[in-house]
């Protein structure tokens, strides 16, 4: 063991293969819950040294890229993978650098498994401790390989409920299931009976458990740190679909509080508790990004100093908003809200482009629900039911006015942007009609009747729908493709949470952190390898 390494300095996906209490008496260590697409890169964040994968989510949920473990290991991070996910992802990147450790990664390195569906397994929710409901492949053949070693059965027998188990969907499998089908399928009921009482009386082998605890001991027992010599060497390809997955990650915080994550991580998990701000944020977040990268690749210089107005939404913030901030930190996202306020000042000159903003203010409104909440019942339509609105809402919450000015000033930088590159979205008819059956199907508006009425409340008409509904699909791309602003110039910077600065920027980080602090005070790792 080596005082070289601190438990925060590991992390550890584990979930069914091995019971997680058990790991971290063996090895202290951040342990998470069974790695998705984008957990990695999002871990990155914490910087790391160590990465081990055990188990990984799949079919419903992506599963972890190989891009994004081979971008961690360019950035110097030593990753193991053992036992289920971490032994697939190992076996196919053992030549890029990644680690594998335990029985089942070496039968996927030299080609005895090839089947993802060897180490799959139905398992129930974190609610549940992820406890497995189903048995993995791997398990029966280790098992059926110490039933033959013990005598108990022959090689046919073998061969037989081998070939049922495998035949079994993974989510139904088991081996109990597999020898009642070898026995209905005419083998020897003496030798079946036998090899079931073997099973009973401690035969059984969990190897993705043993596997898993290897690895586990594996990193217990380091001498010393490990060096990923990889570190400062740009290798892998930034491929447009990987920078479009580092950008969302950017703009996400970690899905639970876990007690180990640095406090600005937990507080940014609590914000999900704020519903539909949360969504907004995210927008935030996407549109800091976008914004940021577009000001980068325009060479457009950073507008430092307080009080730079546009139009009464500012880009400024209250020293609170901040005072958890070390000076280098403080430093960095200054410098970055310069940028931001730099282009969007740079962008609004004169009448139309104040008309324009208000166009784009008015849509994030009737996106987000908040027109109709702050129309109040007024007679009015047209241009000044739209004066109302906006009066009404800077009048009673000012907060909230400013948050939606900003979004709507981003959002008008980041839109017209994307429509000068001539990338600009041609949407098919198809599309436009999905999306509006979407949007209304999320508002609960299932008859014409509640459309209709939904529309007066929001001052529109069927043509200015049509508007809004391509002003929201034009959005959603923004988000989903940001090589409509980033082609040939700066790419998004993923080694910033964006959506730290969300909620700094949008007024809610007090808020949040006085509410996190309340139900996860701070835990001191201080279990050393």
């Amino acid at each position: 063991m080596t005082d070289g390494l601190a438990a925060r300095e590991i992390i550890v996906f584990l979930g069914p293969s091995l019971a997680p209490e058990v790991a971290r008496r063996i090895l202290p260590a951040c342990y998470l819950p069974p790695v998705a697409c984008g957990d990695v890169l999002r871990c990155l964040r914490l910087e790391p040294r160590i990465i081990a994968i055990i188990d990984g989510v799949f079919e419903n949920v992506p599963a972890v890229w190989h891009k994004e473990i081979l971008l961690a290991l360019e950035e110097g991070v030593v990753v193991f993978g053992a036992s289920s996910m971490g032994a697939l992802r190992a076996a196919e990147l053992a030549a890029f650098g990644m680690t594998g450790v335990g029985r089942i990664f070496e039968a996927y390195r030299d080609g005895l498994y090839t089947d993802d569906d060897e180490v799959a397994v139905l398992h129930s929710s974190a609610v549940g401790e992820y406890r497995p409901l189903s048995e993995p492949m791997v398990n029966i053949r280790a098992t059926i390989e110490s039933a033959i070693s013990a005598g108990v059965i022959r090689p046919e027998l073998a061969e037989l409920v081998t070939r049922c188990a495998k035949e079994t969907f993974y989510q139904e499998r088991s081996l109990k299931g597999a020898v009642e089908r070898a026995r209905s399928a005419g083998a020897s009921s003496g030798e079946v009976d036998g090899l079931l009482r073997f099973v009973e009386n401690d035969g059984y082998v969990d190897q993705k458990r043993l596997d898993a605890l290897a690895l586990i001991h594996t990193l217990a027992r380091l001498e010393a740190p490990p060096v990923n010599v990889g570190r400062g060497e740009r290798w892998v390809s930034r491929s447009p679909v990987l920078r479009m997955l580092q950008a969302d990650v950017a703009c996400q915080p970690f899905e639970q509080a876990h007690e180990w994550l640095p406090s600005e991580e937990r507080i940014a998990v609590e914000a999900r508790a704020l519903e539909s701000t949360f969504r907004r944020l995210c927008d935030l977040a996407h549109l800091l990004s976008l914004g940021d990268a577009l000001a980068r690749a325009r060479g457009v210089p950073p507008l430092h100093g307080v009080g730079q107005s546009l139009d009464g939404d500012d880009f400024d913030l209250g020293a609170e908003a901040t005072d958890d901030l070390d000076d280098a930190g403080f430093g960095r996202f200054v410098e970055r809200l310069a940028r931001t306020r730099g282009l969007v000042q740079s962008e609004e000159a004169g009448r139309r482009s104040a008309r324009e903003r208000r166009k784009y203010l008015l849509a994030m409104l009737r996106i987000n629900g908040e027109y109709e909440r702050f129309r109040g019942i007024p007679a009015a339509l047209g241009a000044q039911c739209d004066a109302i609105v906006l009066r009404n809402l800077e009048g009673r919450d000012r907060e909230k006015f400013r948050f939606f000015g900003r979004l709507a000033a981003l959002w008008r930088v980041v839109d017209q942007a994307a429509k000068a590159t001539r990338i600009a979205v041609s949407i098919p008819q198809d599309d436009l009609q999905d999306f509006a059956d979407e949007f209304r199907r999320a508002r609960g508006l299932e008859s014409s009747q509640a459309t209709r009425a939904w529309l007066r409340a929001n001052n529109l008409d069927v043509p200015g729908f049509v508007n809004l509904m391509s002003d929201y699909i034009r959005l959603s791309i923004l988000f989903g493709d940001a090589r409509i602003l980033t082609r040939g110039g700066a790419e998004i910077a993923s080694d910033v949470c964006w959506f730290h600065d969300a909620l700094r920027l949008g007024g809610f980080h007090p808020r949040v952190n006085r509410v996190a602090a309340r139900v996860a005070p701070p835990l001191t790792l201080d279990g050393r390898l």
